[in-house]
């Protein structure tokens, strides 16, 4: 039913490469929700912008509990970073004019999020051709990404349209076998130690909080995690100081933590407060005059959760990925699953395909080889749940 993917698969990649060349910094994804938006309402759906700026496509006979097909539009890159995709043979800007290797495209964001957004809009299309229109419905949320925090699925799962759904699924991540169907716990930090700052010989001596930073990220760097349940944490990004000759007013990192398991990660965070706090302390004993207080601010609270595997929507996803020859299995990620699980909606997120890699580097990649497998894949899902009805 779905063979025309592979007839239409350049024109699924030029589509994908225009989405990836939008901007949408978290925050700042109108331009692209705009972009998606036209492309849903051409297909008849209803189509409208929620208060956060989510794009929702409906049918106009929709089911009261639909399926809902989605793709984040936001990608971790900053308005201020160009995008312009390198195709196979061009010098690649990303990675010092290398030539771009033969299959691939690179940009930053070409697969997280325009593969995912283009193969929910492909989708879409498709779906529309079948019976069971009326039972599938489309998000495109917003605030995905780092401090976005799931804003958008956040505040689709508040409404009666998300409550409803009979399930979520999401494309979100590159691994075409893999199903995700547990969604990791992660809190997020911006951390900032203040001082009175001053000149760098005339004021030596006064707090530096580029030093209490810095100790403190050397210790963070020691904490021994579990492997099982897989546990982690990042230091992402860090700012302050003006110049080279002057002591930093403040010094500011913020700090990612992540597990599968919730108590783990209660006590990862535990452990971090203390170490941040033991920095802020120790160049206090070195060096207190101009000391101010230690700032923590909570910047991102994702809930961990899981879908059973013996739910129709895994064992239909399951059922999909054997039919087009792969072995699935069940991994755990972070995405806007999270979000659905957390209110009671059984999601999974599931690949756009083809092979891709780098995701939030500039020198991301992505290969469009066998992208249609995954679309198959996502396709046959929506028809096995949309005649079967709620679970």
């Amino acid at each position: 039913m779905f063979d025309h993917f592979e007839a239409e698969a350049d024109s699924i990649l030029e589509e994908q490469i225009r989405i990836c060349e939008i901007p949408a910094p978290t925050g700042q994804e109108a331009v692209r929700a705009a972009y998606v938006a036209e492309q849903l309402d051409r297909l008849g759906l209803i189509v409208a912008h929620d208060s956060v700026g989510n794009v929702i496509g409906r049918p106009e006979s929709m089911a009261d509990d639909p399926v809902v097909l989605s793709a984040h539009l936001d990608t971790v890159f900053g308005a201020d970073q160009p995008v312009a995709v390198a195709r196979p043979g061009e010098f690649d800007p990303y990675r010092n004019g290398e030539p771009v290797p033969a299959g691939e495209y690179h940009a930053p964001g070409i697969s997280d999020a325009a593969a995912g957004l283009v193969a929910m809009l492909t989708i879409a299309r498709s779906m529309g051709r079948t019976p069971w229109a009326s039972e599938v419905m489309f998000v495109a949320t917003v605030g995905e990404e780092g401090r976005g925090d799931l804003r958008g699925a956040r505040h689709f799962f508040e409404t009666d349209q998300g409550r409803n759904a009979r399930a979520f699924i999401t494309i979100d991540h590159s691994d075409p076998a893999a199903v995700v169907n547990a969604g990791i716990g992660s809190r997020r930090y911006s951390v900032q130690y203040r001082g009175s700052g001053g000149h760098s010989w005339g004021h030596f001596g006064r707090y530096n909080p580029a030093f209490a930073l810095a100790a403190a990220a050397d210790r963070l760097a020691e904490i021994r995690v579990p492997r099982n349940p897989r546990t982690s944490y990042n230091v992402g990004v860090v700012r302050g100081g003006e110049t080279v000759n002057a002591i930093p007013e403040f010094a500011e990192m913020d700090i990612d933590l992540r597990s599968e398991s919730p108590e783990q990660l209660e006590r990862l965070d535990e452990d971090v407060q203390e170490i941040i706090r033991r920095g802020h302390q120790r160049e206090l004993r070195r060096r207190s005059e101009g000391a101010m207080e230690l700032v923590i601010s909570k910047i991102g609270d994702r809930p961990a959760g899981l879908t059973s595997v013996d739910s129709a929507l895994v064992r239909a996803a399951c059922r999909a990925l054997q039919a087009e020859g792969l072995a699935p299995r069940t991994i755990a990620a972070s995405t806007d699953a999270n979000a659905a699980m957390a209110a009671g909606v059984p999601a999974v997120a599931m690949s756009w395909g083809g092979r891709s890699d780098n995701q939030h580097s500039i020198r991301e990649w992505f290969d469009p080889t066998d992208r249609s497998r995954s679309l198959r894949v996502i396709a046959r899902m929506l028809l096995e749940l949309a005649q079967q009805g709620p679970d």
